[in-house]
C-alpha cells in the first residue's frame, strides 16, 4: 500500500476522538503525537519520551494500523473506551501536529533514540 494512504489513515486516527495506544506484545503506551518519516514512525508517548519504530510493512485494521518490524508486530490502536479529551492533549491539537509534519526521507531528528 502506498505512503499516501498511510498518511491519510494516520491523519484520520489523529483527528478521531479516541485515545491512541501503541501495543506491542503485552505492553501498551499512550500516544500523544506521531510523525511519519519514510519507513519510520516517531511516536510521542504520554510519559514524555519518544519512540522510533522502523517498519517493513503495514496493514489497516478496523481499530487502527498494524506494523511489522523484523517479523514482530506492533499496533497503533484506536481505543474508543477512553476519549482523547480525557487526557491533556485534544484531538484537534494532535491532528494539527500531524498536519504540520513534512515528509522526510532522512533518519529522523538526531536527538531521538531508537
Amino acid at each position: 500500500m502506498s505512503e499516501f494512504l498511510l498518511r491519510q489513515r494516520l491523519k484520520s486516527l489523529c483527528a478521531c476522538a479516541s485515545t491512541l495506544l501503541w501495543l506491542e506484545g503485552s505492553k501498551f503506551e499512550r500516544v500523544v503525537s506521531l510523525k511519519l518519516s519514510g519507513k519510520k514512525l516517531v511516536l510521542g508517548l504520554a510519559n514524555e519520551t519518544a519512540r522510533v519504530v522502523s517498519f517493513e510493512k503495514f496493514v489497516f485494521t478496523s481499530v487502527g494500523i498494524q506494523f511489522w518490524s523484523q517479523g514482530r508486530p506492533g499496533v497503533l490502536y484506536k481505543w474508543d473506551q477512553v476519549p482523547k479529551s480525557f487526557h491533556e492533549k485534544s484531538e484537534l491539537q494532535m491532528a494539527e501536529d500531524f498536519d504540520g509534519v513534512e515528509h522526510d526521507d532522512g533518519d529522523g531528528p538526531p536527538d531521538l533514540a531508537a
